[in-house]
């Protein structure tokens, strides 16, 4: 069964709970019917029965259903500080060799929780540390040599009674926190980095799949309707010399316009597709490229009015664009004149180092779109206009944006980084 990775690091973090806990109960049942050492057992016991209850509870929630937050981990580890502090408390304090274990929450914190959260277990692992070098019950077994007379004359620990090795190791536990803290979390996030560019990099190459099998099946398809319609031209004509001056000329000149443009298309989808093998792009102004996008449009769409602003800043800018976008911008327009004809505006600015084609309609398009897979769901749709479009912004260094319009209806988006579009 596949875990998510929080759910996986409950589960590691209840493993290592577990050994440690029965490490702990091992060595306290060893040094007291081994080794002879005095020790509170009874309140060592409790406190080993407690850490046990928390173990047991921590496994069964790791098995639950709901999710596991980075708080929950952090409390998790927390506990941890805190139980086998207590330990340490009742068995020699900062004495006991066991103690760099402290660190341990630390580096686990590093790897797998945020930067805030990592350092407040450091500050509290370091308080901890400090605390036990003064506050602890004595244990003689491990105490320093020279501090086992101190122990008779001084009523309790204090700083004239801290041998320098204690002084050291406490010293060498904060600087160990402190670069486990920024180093490892910065090799962690940086490896988290990684991962994440590697699957956007799987998620990228696996729609490059899926749009070269629509890319072959569409060159496929252009050639096939190269026929037909070469039989449908010839077979207006006819009709339009044999129809002079009836009612229904308007008509066949219209469906004879409808298949002149249908073969410009094809024509247009072949020279695209031989520009973009060569890298070859188009060089034009921006006020030119909108009008004449949306001359072709009109022809896909007639009867349909659409409000068209440039902004000053950009009406002169130079573009070197391949067919995609202009593709991508055709097919925005017709789902926005699929959610409602009218009211439909076109804009175009510049903001923040990128070129923005803004469209906007007054139709419920928005809740006919999937925005995780770019699919749109609209009827008599194929679903594939919006996908392409986002993949074109994509290859651009773009993206698509949706917002709701002002007054009702929505508004999609075309961000293009200048950088790649300017001239």
């Amino acid at each position: 069964m596949n875990l998510n990775p929080a759910t996986a690091n409950l589960r590691t973090l209840c493993a290592l709970r577990s050994l440690v806990l029965i490490a702990q109960v091992s060595a306290a049942y060893y040094a007291g019917s081994v080794l002879g050492w005095m020790l509170p057992y009874l309140t060592l016991n409790l406190l080993f029965a407690a850490l046990a209850f928390f173990a047991v509870f921590s496994w069964w929630r790791s098995f639950q259903t709901w999710p596991v937050t980075q708080l929950e981990l952090f409390i998790h580890l927390c506990v941890d500080i805190a139980g086998f502090s207590a330990v340490l408390y009742f068995s020699g304090g900062a004495n006991n060799p066991f103690i760099s274990y402290l660190l341990v929450p630390l580096c686990i914190s590093a790897t797998t929780l945020s930067w805030s959260h990592t350092w407040i277990l450091t500050g509290l692992s370091a308080s901890v540390y400090t605390v036990l070098l003064f506050h602890y019950v004595p244990l003689a077994a491990i105490m320093p040599q020279h501090d086992h007379s101190a122990m008779s004359a001084l009523p309790a620990p204090s700083l004239s009674a801290l041998n320098i090795h204690i002084l050291g190791m406490w010293a060498n536990f904060v600087v160990s926190a402190l670069l486990v803290t920024y180093f490892v979390f910065k090799m962690a996030s940086a490896l988290r980095k990684r991962d994440a560019e590697l699957a956007r990099s799987r998620e990228r190459r696996l729609q490059d799949e899926q749009l070269l099998a629509v890319a072959t099946l569409a060159a496929g398809t252009a050639h096939e309707l190269g026929t037909p319609l070469s039989t449908m031209k010839v077979i207006t004509e006819d009709l339009l010399d044999l129809d002079e001056g009836t009612d229904s000329r308007q008509d066949m000149v219209a469906l004879s316009q409808q298949i002149d443009h249908c073969t410009n298309i094809l024509k247009k989808l072949v020279s695209t597709a031989r520009d973009f093998s060569n890298l070859e792009d188009e060089h034009v102004q921006l006020q030119h490229y909108v009008s004449e996008l949306l001359d072709r449009w009109q022809l896909l769409r007639p009867g349909i009015d659409i409000k068209v602003e440039l902004s000053q800043t950009c009406r002169e800018l130079a573009l070197k664009l391949d067919g995609t976008v202009s593709q991508a911008l055709l097919n925005l327009l017709n789902n926005a004149a699929d959610a409602e004809p009218h009211g439909l505006a076109l804009s175009v600015t510049v903001q923040d180092e990128h070129l923005i084609f803004n469209i906007a309609d007054r139709g419920d398009g928005q809740a006919n779109i999937n925005r995780e897979a770019f699919i749109s769901n609209k009827q008599n749709g194929l679903g594939l206009g919006l996908r392409l479009s986002h993949a074109t912004a994509s290859r651009y260094g773009g993206h698509l944006n949706w917002t709701p319009r002002p007054g009702g209806g929505s508004e999609i988006s075309l961000h293009l980084p200048l950088q790649r579009v300017s001239a």
